[in-house]
């Protein structure tokens, strides 16, 4: 008897698996893509997922720059002598909080970029497989 050919009971056998890998039935099986075009609990789930890391994400990126530039004129508010220091007839506290600015703003910027294409990566990855 073949394998795709009918049983003595006359149901039909499916070929067999190749090796090392498992055929699973897709009786009511959906893709997260599908999940997601008919706006399924399933989908709802997979959605929310990406948004709270995306939200996340951004609440991180938030508490950086507000650690950064919040404290650090407070800091320089509490430790008057750097007003006293000059530096080309510029008070050191100013030049401490406006020159990091910058690089600071853009690594974080560049960071949270790196990381929200990871995340969107990650989703997509997700709904096409």
């Amino acid at each position: 008897m073949s394998p795709s050919q009918p049983s003595r009971r006359g149901r039909w056998v499916p070929p067999p698996s190749p090796p090392g890998r498992l055929r699973l039935p897709r009786r009511g099986v959906r893709s997260p893509r599908e999940e997601l075009a008919e706006a399924t609990a399933h989908g709802h789930v997979y959605l929310h997922g990406l948004q709270r890391a995306q939200l996340a994400l951004s609440l991180l990126a938030l508490v950086a720059f507000g650690a950064i530039f919040g404290v650090l004129p407070i800091a320089l508010y509490l430790v008057p002598a750097f007003d006293r220091v000059t530096l080309l007839g510029v008070p050191l506290g100013l030049w401490i909080v406006v020159v990091p600015m910058l690089p600071v703003f853009c690594a974080i910027g560049w960071i949270y970029a790196r990381r929200a294409d990871a995340v969107d990566d990650s989703f997509r990855e997700l709904v096409e497989r």
